[in-house]
């Protein structure tokens, strides 16, 4: 792993003597994290860009949010954390405005572009209205028009292209990689199997959306949630979020493997050994982490579950 720190004054520094270093990747996230520690003396250097490489391949291109530097009997040390350029959309709010029929290529254009990111998305636009509220960032106001349209998200990559976050369409088959270690998890508390709500007009909660695949697997776990508010298309995407959402961690897989995993997040993994047989799993989280004793890489896997949705009205 090549980490080139880049200072305010825009010198570079290369990283000689790394004691530790983990780079945190989640879906659930916008921005990757990466922590450093290391025992170059880089002196008073106040550090604005990390940049992190492997084999030559740029990984991580991001802004130093932390930096601490130590100097005791047991010598020098410097820790420094970083988000990656996602954070730029993150922290910054959006100006609050109604569009009509929008589309992700004229809200990138609106709170993106100034900053240096590509657009890679593809087609996506709605011919309603969409607001953008006060107080969302420009993260935030990009990634709820693509999620509502497309129901998938946004993710900043290292090259600073804005790409959807969908699962791929090729299943790898984790059996082939150096695996140290692997850990099932069922967790049966979340699932949620109705979400019964107001529309416009309604005084009840005579509205039902149920997740079929919920009531086959035994879950029987209700949401009364009043969307009068919402137009139609943003009421239907909010139910569907949230019986998807309560499935994210419903099965899970943690495999830890020797070296680096080069997979994106929602590459879909086949895996198979003593304690199971798991088909179709979406790869939710990267950590990996660096040091002397070599490198290693967590990967969290989530079931790709279709919930099968079934709506009537009482």
């Amino acid at each position: 792993m090549k980490i080139v720190l880049i200072t305010v004054d825009n010198e570079e520094i290369t990283l000689k003597n790394i004691i530790s270093a983990v780079l945190t990747q989640t879906a659930e996230a916008a921005c990757d994290s990466l922590s450093i520690k290391f025992i170059d003396n880089i002196k008073a250097a106040e550090i604005e860009k990390v940049l992190a490489y492997k084999d030559d391949e740029l990984i991580f291109n991001g802004y130093c949010d932390c930096q601490k530097s130590t100097v005791n009997e047991k010598g020098f040390q410097t820790y420094i954390y970083a988000r990656s350029s996602a954070c730029l959309l993150v922290d910054n709010d959006a100006f609050a405005y109604t569009y009509n029929c929008p589309s992700a290529l004229s809200l990138f254009q609106a709170y993106a572009k100034d900053l240096g990111f590509k657009f890679k998305l593809p087609n996506v636009y709605t011919l309603k209205k969409y607001e953008v509220t006060s107080g969302a960032s420009l993260f935030g106001a990009i990634n709820s028009l693509v999620s509502m349209i497309s129901g998938n998200g946004i993710r900043i990559n290292a090259s600073n292209e804005i790409i959807m976050l969908e699962a791929s369409k090729d299943i790898l088959n984790l059996n082939s990689y150096p695996i140290l270690s692997v850990k099932s998890i069922i967790n049966r508390s979340e699932p949620i199997s109705a979400v019964h709500y107001k529309k416009e007009f309604s005084s009840n909660y005579d509205c039902h959306t149920y997740s079929k695949s919920a009531k086959d697997l035994g879950f029987s776990r209700n949401r009364y949630v009043n969307l009068i508010s919402l137009a139609s298309w943003q009421r239907n995407y909010k139910i569907s979020k949230m019986i998807k959402d309560s499935f994210k961690n419903y099965k899970c897989l943690e495999i830890t493997i020797n070296g680096y995993c080069s997979s994106e997040l929602y590459q879909r993994f086949n895996y198979e050994s003593l304690i199971g047989k798991f088909d179709d799993y979406l790869l939710l989280e990267k950590i990996y982490s660096y040091d002397k004793n070599g490198e290693k890489c967590k990967l969290v896997l989530g079931k790709n579950i279709d919930v099968k949705e079934v709506n009537y009205v009482d």
